[in-house]
């Protein structure tokens, strides 16, 4: 065999070894393999050619031997490589020798690298060098084959693994030659969520496996990016609200396209439960409103019905104002300020405050101090009380002068009766004696005028408890001292105590007196029985029931009760009913009447004292 034919067959067998193998080191250890037997060459080695705008330099990805820092002709060859910052191309190829004879040789691997081979006793001929240049460019490209299929499985399984992390439903797909986008790949969560396992989502149209509940864009086919938008879609259970995001995932020309669903029914539902909020805050009567504090302050918020209850055009005329503007006396202004900083809270506190057209008004304010972002806020809601409070006023003011004029009154009334009692005939002494009973009569319905605006000055917050056979032995003591035709019976089981205040006493006592005093019975008789409630839950509610052997509490005076009010039509005797019923009500409790074989009863049931109540 001729030696241009040797150099041939030699040229053919190195091309045999060079190919892809498994990996980027497999390819460039059987290809330097190849050189170095086919050419007689003992060491060898490929190094890559890195380059980025920090520094260019060479990795080293196979030698023969493995070792190449105990090889002097490896070592000498490293050192000869060419200049990382420059184009290697221009400098190679380059031969070398060193002290102890050996030859190297450098070449160049096109778009890749450099290929180092050595050997003792002779060196690479010009001719073969040159015919290398064929084979060099195969192994360059077999590596940067194999070079970008390694960096394509890293970046698959780096993408794999974020796809599988993320806590959405993904979905990546692929659109065939017939323009149906089908599945490749899902997540977990795309599985819980649409009901589909891997396997049986694979290779279906992603619109058989995503059915939107409203019609909305369709799935079959994608020809650009779509934005975020907001879609109902059925799931394993039931329908959800989904923000979908669909994008080309190599661009606008890709056939493949990820789609990510975010659901956000959670979040729609709190976002109409907010707007619900909001509109019912804006149509509230009161005023609902934000300020920040200090002696002025400013407002953040308002809804409509503080614009209204201020006498303003609209929610602007608020922007440019202090809220001191709407005190009378900015000192009051500083005053509730100080106050709601020093407590965090108050609670229906009464201020005088003037509308934007000049005009005072009385409000009962409620509200909250509240950091946000770093400071303090009130949050506020302001209820117009300006006619409450004038009836009271007027209220306080009759009830003082009616009381008192009715006293004098009946001081005079009294004395010249007893003066004309005397001087008249005896036959005048039953018309005295009924002035005298309708004195008395007057006398006591204005002490329980009194009485009952006492009853509601003490309000609806009660803390005290009262034990009930403690206070029935005082009210049978007290009964037969006054009534000693009457009888009275107390019935108790065990201990009881129950939610009240000294004002169970006046309406037990108006009880009693009414049943003496209305019975029409020769020998009235009275019982008073505690126990645990028939008509609620006994563990937390008490009965305390009134019976007596007379004919009861007329009808039309309980009709008046249960309807509230006082007709021209309809109304009671006297404030002796009422006083019962507001008493109870302000104690929590409740009222009922029931007419039964031996006479009439009546049902107060009140709260069972918690322990941690004081008694009273």
């Amino acid at each position: 065999m001729t030696d241009r034919q040797q150099r041939i067959q030699t040229l053919y067998e190195i091309s045999l070894s060079i190919g892809s193998k498994g990996t980027l080191v497999d390819t460039a250890d059987d290809a330097l393999l190849g050189y170095l037997q086919k050419l007689n060459c003992s060491v060898g080695a490929i190094y890559r050619h890195r380059s980025s705008a920090e520094r260019a330099d060479y990795e080293t990805i196979a030698t023969i031997p493995a070792v190449p820092e105990s090889n002097n002709t490896l070592q000498a060859a490293f050192g000869a490589l060419p200049d990382a910052n420059r184009p290697i191309g221009e400098q190679l190829p380059i031969s070398g020798q060193t002290e102890e004879g050996a030859h190297f040789c450098l070449f160049e691997l096109p778009d890749f690298g450099v290929l180092a081979i050595g050997k003792h006793g002779g060196r690479v001929d010009e001719i073969t060098r040159s015919a290398l240049r064929p084979l060099n460019e195969k192994l360059a490209e077999a590596c940067r084959s194999k070079l970008i299929e390694t960096q394509q499985r890293v970046e698959r399984n780096r993408f794999e693994a974020v796809f599988d992390a993320i806590p959405e439903p993904i979905v990546s797909t692929v659109v065939d030659d017939d323009g149906i986008e089908r599945v490749k790949h899902i997540n977990t969560p795309f599985e819980k969520t649409f009901g589909y396992s891997a396997e049986a989502a694979r290779g279906r149209p992603i619109g058989a496996l995503i059915t939107p509940v409203v019609t909305g864009s369709s799935h079959t086919q994608i020809t650009a990016d779509r934005s975020d938008e907001s879609e109902t879609f059925a799931t394993a259970d039931g329908t959800a609200e989904f923000l979908s995001r669909q994008v080309a995932v190599n661009g606008c020309e890709s056939k493949e396209y990820i789609h990510l669903y975010v659901d956000i029914s959670e979040q729609k539902q709190h976002q109409h439960e907010l707007e619900r909020y909001e509109r019912l805050v804006e149509n509230l009567p009161i005023g609902v409103y934000r300020t920040t504090p200090g002696p002025d302050g400013e407002f953040r918020l308002v809804n409509k019905g503080l614009v209204d209850i201020l006498e303003a055009e609209t929610a602007s005329d608020f922007e440019t104002m202090a809220v001191s503007d709407s005190y009378i006396g900015a000192t009051k202004r500083s005053q509730f300020s100080e106050l709601l900083l020093e407590q965090g809270s108050v609670d229906g506190i009464e201020l005088e405050l003037q509308t934007l057209k000049g005009n005072p008004i009385w409000a009962a304010v409620t509200g909250r101090a509240v950091q946000e972002n770093g400071e303090t806020v009130f949050e506020l809601a302001l209820q117009d009380v300006t006619e409450r409070k004038e009836r009271q006023q007027q209220l306080t003011v009759l009830n003082r002068v009616l009381r008192h004029n009715l006293r004098n009154a009946m001081n005079v009334i009294k004395g010249n009766t007893r003066l004309l009692g005397e001087a008249v005939d005896a036959s005048f002494e039953p018309h005295i004696a009924a002035i005298e009973q309708r004195v008395d009569s007057l006398e006591q319905l204005s002490n329980k005028a009194g009485t009952m605006r006492s009853l509601f000055d003490q309000g609806r917050e009660v803390t005290t408890s009262v034990e009930m056979s403690g206070l029935l032995a005082e009210l049978k003591a007290e009964f037969e001292s006054s009534y000693p035709e009457a009888t009275i019976s107390i019935e108790t089981a065990d201990p009881v105590s129950v939610q009240a205040d000294v004002r169970l006493k006046m309406a037990l006592d108006e009880l009693l007196d009414n049943a003496v005093v209305h019975n029409d019975n020769p020998q009235p008789a009275v019982t008073v029985s505690v126990s645990g409630s028939t008509v609620k839950p006994p563990s937390r509610w008490v009965d305390i029931t009134v019976s007596d052997n007379g004919t009861g509490i007329p009808t039309e005076e309980w009709q008046t009760l249960e309807n509230g009010e006082e007709t021209p039509l309809q109304h009671g005797t006297g404030l002796g009913l009422w006083l019962v019923y507001w008493t109870v009500s302000l104690l929590g409790g409740t009222i009922e009447r029931s007419i039964v074989d031996s006479g009439s009863q009546v049902v107060l049931t009140l709260p069972r004292a918690p322990t941690a109540h004081s008694a009273d």
